[in-house]
């Protein structure tokens, strides 16, 4: 890439003393002042590349996130996994960068001695250093069979040991396009390519399984944030009960147990009794019994006052496996509705009642 100093967007200085700050303020103020008449700084390919590996994998994350939103229409998913594309575009564009600087160096077969004649200094939008320091690269001239030229390679950077203007330094030249250079030859840059591709890809993969295997997380995703109980399922035990197969509303205390919200069954299985008098209690269990060979399962209650049963028959339709399994001891969430007779129990041990019951 042949250089021009009077590049648009940077400055060159042809020496190795570092620059105060009066000098960088007046080369500054130079600058600014004749950059309507100066040539825009071509980016070399490196630089190329990497803006075009951006600009591809942006376009790409915000169509598939589009996709999703449009699909799904939780926009809690489709945050989450817009941040997790994200990381894994890092570990995208250190393997492209990783294979193009592979290829360049490659490509530059040739060694040839090259004078350093001073640097190019650059503070833009497209060479700017994480390491807050001003970013510079070495410009090189050299004579490659007879023909004259100053060349740089485009990648500036903060870190990097730089040769001494005058240095002489031993360049690899591309022999089809000789001002085509690789002056670093260190390993820095491509461990730290292999780095940034290991670490965003494990943290990408990371996140995307712990979102997938987080329960709570994917019922909020996609339950308008209230998450459903798998195993919440009512049994039938009267003749104006719901149907089964529906799913109420959990959650956990601090201490890890799964509470069932009794203020949700106020608002929703009651719904259609709003001014009835109605309890929901845990109620123990005194005995269990099967019947007619296995069509009829029955849980027997201790007595309580709040309600007008103390038996439960399950068909073997409706019988769930925690019901078959229930033993004396064990002890179920009970509702009743007092002035229809209505029951409902729920069929789970795990959960304890929650609310101001």
């Amino acid at each position: 890439m042949h250089y021009d100093p009077n590049y648009k967007g940077q400055f060159f200085h042809q020496s190795s003393n570092s620059i105060g700050i009066a000098e960088a303020i007046g080369i500054a103020r130079r600058e600014i002042a004749v950059s309507a008449y100066k040539t825009k700084m071509p980016k070399s390919r490196l630089p190329k590349i990497m803006t075009f590996t951006i600009l591809g994998e942006s376009a790409l994350v915000l169509i598939i996130a589009a996709a999703v939103w449009f699909f799904t229409r939780s926009i809690l998913f489709t945050i989450v996994l817009f941040v997790i594309m994200a990381f894994s575009g890092v570990g995208i564009s250190a393997i492209v960068m990783f294979i193009a600087d592979s290829v360049l160096r490659k490509n530059c077969s040739e060694p040839v001695e090259a004078t350093c004649i001073g640097y190019s200094y650059s503070g833009g939008e497209a060479h700017d250093s994480r390491g807050g320091g001003i970013a510079k690269t070495p410009v090189f001239e050299y004579d490659y069979h007879g023909l004259k030229c100053v060349a740089f390679d485009g990648m500036y950077d903060n870190f990097s040991k730089l040769p001494l203007v005058s240095q002489k330094t031993t360049i690899l030249v591309n022999p089809s396009d000789p001002e085509d250079i690789v002056w670093n030859f260190g390993k820095q840059r491509q461990f730290f390519l292999i780095l940034a591709c290991l670490f965003a890809s494990v943290l990408s993969i990371s996140m995307f399984l712990v979102v997938l295997n987080d329960d709570n997380f994917m019922n909020a995703a996609f339950s308008d944030g209230e998450p459903k109980s798998e195993a919440g399922s009512m049994q039938n035990s009267g003749s104006e009960n719901p149907s089964g197969g529906e799913e109420y509303v959990i959650r956990k205390t601090d201490d890890g147990r799964i509470i069932l919200d009794d203020a949700y069954l106020r608002n929703e299985v009651f719904a259609a009794y709003p001014d009835s008098d109605y309890v929901i209690k845990s109620r123990r269990i005194t005995e269990t019994e099967i019947m007619d060979d296995g069509e009829v399962y029955i849980l027997y209650f201790e007595a309580d006052p709040d309600f007008t049963e103390s038996e439960w028959y399950f068909t073997k339709d409706d019988v769930t496996d925690e019901v078959k399994k229930a033993s004396a001891g064990d002890e179920f969430i009970c509702a009743q509705v007092k002035e229809s007779g209505a029951c409902w129990i729920f069929s789970t041990k795990e959960y304890a009642l929650g609310g101001d019951n």
